[in-house]
């Protein structure tokens, strides 16, 4: 199987679930965490799962607590937050690690690729581009590379071959046209 498809992962409910599951299916994978300034994303992640999940989309949430510890909750706490704030129905996962010598095959992989990722615009978004740059520095040592995630909310478009198609900063609004672009297209609409 090419791409994400030999890849295994744990959902919230504690059970394996192999990727090959979404085979077919267009992805939109997403690090997620409760106490981030970009959490109001789950509403967007959201608003497009009810679009586009007949269509062939699953969005997919790997809460992750590298980023400044910004997911720190249970599996329990992860999904009661989820249901309770942004009535999340699309698939969540355990908590993945991203950085570090722990990090998660899945990442691994998506970072691997050494894409270019698709950043916002303005003074806003450089701040924020600055800062996350700083922050990993300081966390790992070293500026990001190309393709690293360096914050939560950072998003992939995966095809129904389980090939990355787009990458996403933090930064981009889940209902950026550019974002929404690349899944139609992978859609195929």
């Amino acid at each position: 199987m090419s791409g994400v498809y030999g890849i295994s992962v744990v959902n919230l409910e504690g059970n394996r679930v192999e990727l090959s599951k979404y085979k077919g299916k267009v992805l939109l994978i997403v690090n997620v965490a409760s106490r981030c300034g970009f959490t109001p994303q789950y509403k967007e992640l959201q608003r497009i799962h009810q679009k586009y999940r007949d269509k062939g989309l699953s969005i997919l949430g790997f809460p992750c607590n590298d980023f400044a510890d910004q997911e720190p909750g249970s599996a329990d706490d992860i999904r009661e937050f989820c249901d309770r704030k942004y009535g999340v129905t699309f698939d969540l996962f355990e908590r993945v690690t991203i950085r570090g010598n722990r990090s998660h095959p899945l990442y691994e992989y998506l970072e691997g690729q050494r894409l270019p990722v698709v950043r916002g615009n303005g003074l806003k978004a450089k701040l924020f581009q600055g800062f996350a740059s700083m922050m990993f520095w300081m966390k790992v040592g070293r500026f990001p590379q190309a393709g690293e995630v360096q914050w939560n909310f950072h998003k992939f478009v995966i095809s129904r071959e389980g090939e990355v198609k787009g990458h996403f900063a933090s930064d981009c609004d889940p209902l950026d046209s550019e974002i929404i672009t690349c899944i139609e297209r992978e859609l195929g609409e």
